[in-house]
């Protein structure tokens, strides 16, 4: 058994099916993350059977063993704590065998991240209200993300526009008055799923907006086949109060594990 560096594709699909198969909740967040890290193989005999991936030399983002390996586990944990400048993992509460290594031996725990899945409930304080979605879609429409300051200035507002975008960026109106913006991001990594997100004017804060933006921003998902999923800060309560109005539900956590 040997470790080797590795490419994302020749993993992507264990990756994929690992996360389906164990019902483990991620949304884009998670994916940037893996897309963005080193991956590795873990090799025995000529075949893949385990991977893990590490993001910007220090973090371990994933961790996996076939099951009749699973009881090597431990010892490649600690191998991989060694590899580049590891300090710390971030590992999604649904993902079992990634957390329970993390937990064996940890100096610090830091809550990150809720991530949701949505329902079709809505808590009984919503009130609908009627508001239009129109993508982005070129230049001088992008021009409009600079009412919103600095929110989108870790996004990649410029794949918005392309053909077949993952990325998709919405105006809200009510009665042709902007009232924020909805972000739509299919999934790179889980295809089956699409995050959503939003931004409101601050002058429109505070009056039931936000929760609808998210419920119309699910529906849209939902019609083309994505299961919805959004996340937040794990401190920011304000978005996670929007989120379950609009029917989700903070299924899992995202935990970062100092070594």
């Amino acid at each position: 058994m040997h470790i080797e560096q590795t490419t994302y594709e020749r993993i992507e699909a264990m990756i994929e099916n690992y996360v389906l198969r164990n019902m483990i909740t991620v949304d884009s967040f998670w994916e940037k993350h893996i897309l963005e890290s080193n991956h590795y193989a873990v090799i025995d005999k000529g075949s893949i059977i385990g991977y893990f991936s590490i993001f910007k030399k220090h973090t371990i983002t994933s961790f996996y063993l076939d099951d009749e390996y699973i009881q090597h586990g431990k010892s490649i944990f600690e191998k991989i704590k060694h590899y580049e400048q590891v300090t710390n993992a971030m590992a999604s509460t649904g993902d079992e065998f990634f957390i329970s290594h993390c937990v064996d031996n940890f100096e610090k725990l830091e809550k990150q991240a809720y991530f949701s899945i949505y329902g079709k409930n809505t808590s009984e304080t919503f009130q609908r209200k009627t508001l239009e979605l129109v993508q982005l879609r070129t230049n001088e429409d992008l021009e409009l993300l600079s009412l919103a300051g600095d929110f989108f200035a870790e996004d990649p507002i410029e794949d918005s526009i392309k053909e077949a975008t993952y990325y998709r960026i919405y105006k809200v109106l009510e009665n042709d008055h902007l009232i924020g913006f909805g972000i739509v991001e299919t999934g790179r990594v889980i295809k089956s799923i699409a995050s959503i997100g939003m931004y409101v004017m601050e002058e429109k804060r505070q009056q039931g907006y936000a929760k609808n933006i998210l419920k119309n921003l699910q529906e849209l998902v939902e019609s083309e086949g994505f299961e919805c999923r959004s996340g937040c800060w794990y401190y920011n309560h304000n978005s996670l109060k929007s989120m379950e109005s609009a029917g989700a539900y903070s299924k899992t956590r995202l935990l970062r594990f100092f070594f």
